[in-house]
């Protein structure tokens, strides 16, 4: 488990952190040299259910997940975690106080009214739905006034801890730009250390947003444009104040593996493909790692243990 201060850690330093859904990603998130990583609600989704995100998961599945990867990590964890998973702030309280007790160093809160996830936003610009007829509505919002009561809720919870409240708002795809940038500045105005609006798309609205929110902020998914160039530059978005960066690599990557495995055993119908392919020339050391999560030193105290009560017990 993470033992040191995100707090510290963004203070110094602008922050990437991959998204992970399970212990086994969030080791190749270490192994690879990131210091943080962010538990994707789309991610948990696929992987607890099969279904794409669409705002279908329950708190109770989401902590799980986050109790197990946070208690494995020697890095921090921070949960996508929507908006609270509960329409008052009491319930929002309620859940903030199951993740702070799951061992999470931060999280996202936003002022999505349940019908939530990621895929049902995109679906709702969908160009060939939109020429089909096909009408998805996007996100609604709460009013601000209930977004920044659950937002001081959850403040309430975790005041005094090293945890880390990420005010997030859905607000652009139905109110517009300076409508979420003016809510994030609300939830920042009442101690929110840092804003995320969902989402930026180059770097003058990173100017625009960063003329009126001055503290900490979060640049979500980093992603490619269709000529094949980064978004933005992180180097330069962190002049601006966007200190934390999420991206989305692990699931592409977990499934090119699983398939080129498979494919090719499947093909072949043994598995001398996938036992002797050298992981593209990968680190010796990291491939070592990457299967073998410290049995020997475990079975060793196991053994230690034995020890102990067969002399007590003499």
């Amino acid at each position: 488990m993470f033992q040191g201060s995100l707090k510290k850690m963004l203070s110094e330093k602008q922050v990437l952190s991959p998204c992970v859904w399970d212990c086994y990603s969030m080791r190749a998130v270490e192994l690879a040299g990131f210091e943080c990583a962010l538990l994707s609600g789309s991610a948990v989704s696929e992987s607890l259910t099969g279904i794409p995100d669409l705002g279908l998961i329950t708190v109770d599945e989401l902590i799980f997940v986050a109790e197990r990867i946070a208690h494995y990590s020697s890095i921090p964890l921070l949960v996508d975690f929507d908006e609270g998973y509960g329409d008052s702030p009491l319930n929002v309280a309620r859940n903030v106080e199951k993740l702070l007790k799951a061992g999470v160093a931060g999280f996202t809160l936003d002022d999505g009214m349940g019908i939530r996830g990621y895929d049902r936003l995109a679906q709702s610009r969908n160009i060939d739905l939109v020429k089909r007829g096909i009408k998805v509505n996007p996100y609604e919002v709460y009013p601000v006034e209930h977004y920044i009561a659950k937002i001081k809720a959850a403040l309430d919870v975790i005041q005094g801890t090293d945890c880390v409240l990420i005010a997030r708002t859905e607000a652009r795809p139905v109110h517009g730009l300076d409508n979420a940038i003016e809510r994030c500045k609300r939830a920042q105005d009442i101690g929110a250390p840092m804003t995320l609006v969902n989402r930026f798309y180059n770097i003058d609205e990173c100017r625009h947003a960063a003329k009126i929110l001055d503290g900490w902020k979060m640049y979500p998914d980093v992603v490619v444009q269709p000529d094949g160039s980064p978004e933005v530059e992180l180097k330069d978005i962190a002049a601006l104040g966007f200190n934390y960066v999420t991206m989305h690599y692990l699931e592409k990557g977990a499934m090119y593996g699983m398939l080129d495995y498979g494919l090719k055993n499947f093909a072949n119908q043994n598995t001398v493909y996938s036992e002797l392919h050298d992981m593209g020339g990968l680190d010796q050391e990291i491939r070592r790692k990457a299967f073998r999560f410290g049995a020997a030193e475990m079975l060793t105290k196991e053994a230690e243990y034995y020890r102990f009560a067969q002399e007590h017990c003499k």
